[in-house]
C-alpha cells in the first residue's frame, strides 16, 4: 500500500538519507527505529513531499505518488510531524474542523469523531491549542491527522515529553484504530517499549540507510541488538 523505493534526500546539498527502501502493507503497523540522527524526520519529510527528493520513488495503492504534499494528503496520506505543530491560537474543535474541512470532510462530524477517540480532549474543547500540556498537544495533533481520514498515518517520534499514561492510551487508540479502521501507521520513535506495544515489524535505521529489518518478536528476544542499534 505504501512503498519508499531507493529514497535520497537530504537539505540543499547535504544528503541525509541514502537508498532508502520499505513499505507498509494495508492494515499493518510498522515501526522505524534509531538513534537520534540517522534521518527518521529526514525520511518522514521525504514520505510526505516536505522537501524534494534527490533520488527514488514513493508508491501509494501502488501509484506513484504525486510531488505535491496536499496532492498526497488527498490520496490518504497523514502525517503527526516530531514537535506536534497544532494550531496555536486555534481552539480544540477549530484544529480538528479546519484539517477536516480542508480535505472535503465534515468538520462537526469529524470533531464529534475525534473526541470518542480522545476523551481527554472534551473538556480542552474551547481551549486554545497553546494553552494545552505537550501531552494534550501531542493527542490534539493525532486527532487532527485522523480527521483527513488517511489511509497511511505517518508519526514522527509521538511519544517524545509525553507522560506515560497519555502514552499507553495513544497505543490503545491506534492498534484500535488500525483493527477497526484498517489504518496503517509507519512510526518513526526511539521508544522501544512503545513500538512493541503496536508493531508487527520494524525497520531499523543507522547513519541515514536501513540496517536491517526485523520481526517484533526477535527484536524482542534480542538485547544486544537492541543495545547496538538503540542504545536501550
Amino acid at each position: 500500500m505504501f512503498k519508499v523505493s531507493n529514497a535520497t534526500g537530504g537539505y540543499g546539498k547535504t544528503v541525509i538519507i541514502r537508498d532508502v527502501s520499505l513499505q507498509v502493507g494495508k492494515g499493518e503497523i510498522v515501526a522505524l527505529l534509531g538513534r537520534n540522527g540517522v534521518g527518521k524526520s529526514t525520511l518522514m519529510r521525504y514520505a510526505t513531499g516536505l522537501i524534494s527528493p534527490m533520488a527514488g520513488t514513493l508508491e501509494i495503492d501502488g501509484r506513484t505518488a504525486p510531488a505535491s504534499t496536499a496532492k498526497r494528503v488527498r490520496l490518504g496520506l497523514g502525517y503527526v510531524p516530531q514537535g506536534r505543530f497544532v494550531f496555536q491560537r486555534m481552539t480544540v474543535v477549530e484544529n480538528i474542523a479546519v484539517a477536516a474541512e480542508s480535505n472535503g470532510h465534515d468538520g462537526k462530524a469529524s470533531v464529534e469523531a475525534a473526541f470518542e477517540d480522545f476523551p481527554m480532549l472534551v473538556p480542552k474543547a474551547k481551549d486554545l491549542a497553546g494553552g494545552l500540556s505537550g501531552g494534550q498537544q501531542q493527542i490534539l495533533a493525532l486527532a487532527r491527522a485522523l480527521a483527513i481520514r488517511p489511509r497511511i498515518l505517518l508519526l514522527d517520534e509521538p511519544t517524545e515529553g509525553v507522560q506515560p499514561s497519555i502514552i499507553d492510551e495513544m497505543a490503545g487508540v491506534l492498534k484500535r484504530l488500525n483493527r477497526e479502521r484498517g489504518i496503517s501507521v509507519l512510526v518513526a520513535e526511539q521508544d522501544l517499549d512503545f513500538c512493541l506495544s503496536i508493531a508487527e515489524r520494524a525497520y531499523v535505521m543507522e547513519k541515514g540507510s536501513i540496517r536491517l529489518e526485523i520481526d517484533r518478536d526477535s527484536l524482542k528476544a534480542d538485547a544486544a541488538l537492541q543495545h547496538e542499534l538503540l542504545g536501550v
